[in-house]
């Protein structure tokens, strides 16, 4: 398991920016060096090793968000590089310096012989519910109190 954290606000220089995790909180030896994860502080990326095994994992996300300006915050998570679709959360900030709190839990599936990169992102545009061709831009946020974890939670070896 992996725990990081980010404690001071953290203002990302876009709408579309990836969250970068200042500190570790926790992190056990499976999730280290010689385990099934590869990550150090400061980058956004979270590569997950199959290492022979199918592994499930539970990918928890909250933050505290905010903005400069009144507007709309989203967030997702980012598997190689691509939008898992289900877990944007959207929130619209009435007024700067309002903060509300976004957050997810997703399980993921990592076959054996592959590799994965997980990260959190700003989302840049969100469909309009009730007019799906017409997007939202969303606002560039400010990020808080945050907190993203990765747990393994079984693995199968195959042969």
């Amino acid at each position: 398991m992996i725990e990081t954290i980010i404690n001071e606000p953290l203002a990302l220089p876009s709408n579309a920016s990836p969250i970068t995790f200042d500190e570790t909180d926790i992190r056990t030896r499976c999730a280290s060096c010689c385990g099934w994860l590869d990550y150090s502080n400061g980058n956004p990326n979270f590569k997950i090793f199959g290492n022979g095994y199918t592994g499930y994992y539970d990918v928890e996300f909250s933050a505290s968000v905010s903005t400069a300006n009144a507007g709309v915050v989203a967030i997702g998570l980012f598997q190689d590089g691509v939008l898992i679709p289900d877990t944007v959360r959207a929130v619209t900030i009435a007024a700067a310096d309002d903060y509300e709190t976004i957050s997810f839990d997703k399980k993921l599936r990592v076959c054996p012989r592959g590799t994965t990169n997980i990260s959190v992102r700003s989302v840049s545009s969100l469909p309009t519910p009730t007019d799906e061709t017409t997007p939202i831009s969303t606002t560039q946020a400010i990020i808080t109190n945050a907190t993203f974890s990765i747990s393994r939670i079984n693995r199968w070896q195959t042969m």
